[in-house]
């Protein structure tokens, strides 16, 4: 027979700032001032309605606790839900969190009393749906009698009701001075969580027979895998806290035999015989800082209530952003970036096909969508009357990307003659793209590609640029995974696609990372030392695509690197030190690193000359060259050109132009761009196939070196 206790929190008192925060709303942000009075007056509708209370039930081994504010609370958050007061619902049901929040901590407070009068204390704690099976939570219900004590009850689906409930599980140990009973953000496998602290890892349980990267990521953590899960790259580094797991010749590869006796192995490659406690570094589960358009910070939310938004998307192969437009100027309202979740899957185009191929499609649309789904609600955030008044959804992106989110078969992409299923150009309504009514009356237009390998994202890049209302010749330049290039003006237009793969990107090199804070994205090398800046001036950890270019660039005009891309010993063998992290880890640019870069760097110069050759057009005709994508952003011309990623009699024409894919969905949402002046800039350019072309396969082996500039 369990020993039930029932629990009160008279008082309990919604944390108006913490509320704010859980809705998304940062100091001195747009909107904050107006929440702010909403959620006090929100406040005196909320504290009579609750009944706060909990239900406590000992076991021999096992302490289940059911913690709820009332049946009233969750009619009210009904009431808002059902009228569609997004403002309201979302400010309340924060304020309601809150509560729930510190119920949870008194009745923590009377629990450590409680097991001191009783003998025992409590040695772990469990939350169903995060580290043990959601069905606990009818355990909980059953054993604290919730449904006659709180009025609590769970339905055949494990969702509690009222929704403002929540269900706990400890494990009872026989010492009252072992308490381990709080939440540790560092151990719940929730990195997204608004609510988490700060941490530097997370830790997951990962059951017996079971591949760890699989389980990492069914339990809510993301990895990045460049390579696809090949245990090439070296990116998807977990540590074993308890338990055992096998040492891998890949492992061998990558750590050092201390590393290995500390427990480090590749996600990847790794398999469970036994349960396992593993800790997954969040290095790259940081934001971005850099966001992809300039934003109106003097922008109305009830000027953007009354005109209507609409959202642009572009979706890239490493990188995803998203853009508030108002569609009444086409001013941008705000903007958000992510890391693609894709990632897990491989770094590059080839490697997702073929996992798309062999049976894995619909966790490459379920992974895209739960990104673009979040950048819409980080949009919404700050201006949540926007989402009552979006009408409008334009999605640029290459066409395998396409593909992936519209959930089509990627056969034809993989093999000649490379024949995709759409090259876009549609518009579909929203649940069809996403899965989901989160604006259910809002259409989704996806921007028409090129070819199979110059997508959409292209497409709406020249027409952002000007390039297809100019009798200028522009050779246009997108870096990223790929290296997709247009040349010509309104009259006439070649396209090309270079294979360049991730690591400008800093995808396949040891400490390369997306443009997160503390990435290194500034370079001066003087003497054998390299002088960084970062990102936000945090702390290293890791570099980004615009220091690995500087880097480079100094290595090669101090002499440090030779033409043949050979480090300078003793850099050779223990790689050139650009920085530290907080944990003093060495963040270097290796030999194998150098290779990774030269192959990249060819891909694309070669592509470009190839295209321009191929052309029949003279280089002296060219006017202007755009560096497009959030790469190309901060690119230094002059320094692409010393590593020879760029053509030196070009670099003086080059200009960065920003992210113009995001931009060219921005005015078609705006109105500024109509589908058909983006139908006219996909039709009637001349591909040409860089793999069929022998000058190309010429050219990459030349540029290989690192001629300095020449």
């Amino acid at each position: 027979m369990a020993d039930i206790r029932i629990l009160r929190g008279p008082r309990i008192v919604p944390d108006v700032d913490q509320a704010l925060q859980f809705a998304g709303y940062k100091e001195g942000g747009l909107g904050r001032d107006k929440s702010l009075i909403r959620c006090q007056e929100l406040v005196t509708i909320l504290r009579p309605l609750m009944q706060a209370k909990a239900a406590l039930a000992f076991t021999d081994d096992t302490l289940y606790a059911v913690l709820t504010l009332g049946a009233a609370v969750s009619r009210k958050l009904d009431e808002y839900e059902k009228d569609g007061d997004v403002m309201d619902s979302l400010l309340f049901n924060a304020l309601a969190d809150t509560c729930l929040m510190a119920l949870e901590e008194e009745v923590l407070q009377q629990l450590q009393l409680i097991c001191k009068q009783k003998g025992c204390g409590i040695t772990g704690r469990h939350e169903p749906g995060s580290d043990i099976p959601l069905s606990s939570q009818a355990d909980a219900v059953a054993e604290t009698k919730a449904g006659q004590s709180l009025g609590v009850s769970v339905n055949k689906d494990l969702v509690l009701s009222p929704a403002k409930s929540m269900t706990l599980v400890f494990d009872i140990g026989s010492d009252p001075k072992v308490f381990h009973a709080a939440h540790d953000c560092a151990s719940c496998p929730k990195t997204d969580c608004d609510r988490r602290k700060d941490s530097g890892e997370a830790v997951v349980t990962v059951p017996a027979g079971v591949k760890v990267d699989e389980a990492i990521q069914a339990q809510g953590t993301d990895l990045s895998m460049p390579c696809g899960g090949k245990g090439r790259c070296g990116k998807c580094r977990v540590r074993v806290v308890a338990g055992k797991l096998a040492v891998t010749p890949a492992d061998r590869n990558v750590f050092s035999d201390s590393q290995l006796r500390e427990g480090w192995r590749l996600a990847c490659q790794a398999e469970t015989t036994e349960e396992t406690k593993i800790a997954v570094p969040l290095r790259e589960q940081q934001g971005f800082s850099a966001l992809a358009l300039q934003e109106d910070a003097e922008q109305d939310s009830a000027l953007l209530a009354n005109h209507g938004c609409g959202i642009a998307i572009d979706i890239g192969t490493t990188t995803i952003a998203a853009a508030l437009v108002d569609r009444t100027d086409g001013r941008i309202v705000a903007t958000a970036t992510t890391a693609s979740r894709q990632r897990s899957f491989g770094a590059d185009v080839i490697s997702r096909i073929d996992a798309a191929n062999k049976g894995k499609g619909k966790a490459l649309q379920k992974a895209v969508r739960k990104d673009i789904l979040g950048l819409m609600e980080t949009l919404f955030d700050d201006h949540p009357e926007g989402r009552t008044s979006c009408r409008a959804v334009a999605i640029a992106a290459n066409t395998t990307m396409l593909h992936l989110l519209m959930g089509w078969s990627c056969k034809g992409l993989g093999n000649w003659p490379f024949t995709p299923v759409s090259l876009g150009g549609e518009t579909y309504a929203f649940k069809d793209v996403f899965g989901s009514d989160f604006l259910s009356d809002c259409p989704v237009t996806l921007i028409p590609g090129m070819s199979t390998y110059v997508g959409g994202d292209i497409t709406a890049g020249i027409a952002a640029s000007g390039l297809m209302d100019s009798d200028e010749v522009t050779l246009f330049i997108d870096l990223g995974t790929n290296g997709e290039l247009v040349l010509g003006n309104r009259d006439q237009r070649f396209i090309a696609s270079a294979p360049a793969g991730p690591a400008l990107e800093g995808g396949k090199l040891t400490w390369g990372t997306a443009s997160i804070s503390g990435a290194i994205c500034g370079v001066r090398i003087e003497g054998s030392k390299a002088i960084v800046r970062t990102i936000d001036g945090a702390v290293p950890v890791g570099i980004c695509g615009t220091g690995i270019i500087e880097a480079m660039a100094g290595l090669v005009s101090a002499g440090l690197v030779d033409e043949t891309g050979k480090l300078e010993e003793p850099y050779f063998s223990m790689g050139f030190t650009l920085g530290s992290t907080l944990d003093y880890e060495r963040i270097v640019l290796s030999q194998k690193d150098i290779r990774e870069i030269q192959m990249a760097k060819s891909a694309i110069r070669a592509g470009i000359e190839t295209l321009i050759e191929g052309s029949g057009m003279d280089r002296r005709r060219i006017d202007r060259v755009c560096l497009a994508g959030g790469f190309g952003y901060r690119l230094d011309p002059e320094k692409a050109a010393v590593i020879g990623l760029l053509p030196p009699d070009l670099a003086d024409k080059a200009t960065a132009v920003g992210n113009t894919a995001l931009q060219g969905a921005a005015a078609l949402v705006a109105g500024t761009l109509s589908i058909q002046d983006l139908q006219d800039a996909a039709s009637g350019a001349e591909e040409r196939v860089l793999g069929n072309e022998e000058a190309f396969q010429r050219l990459y082996i030349s540029y290989m070196k690192f001629l300095g500039g020449r």
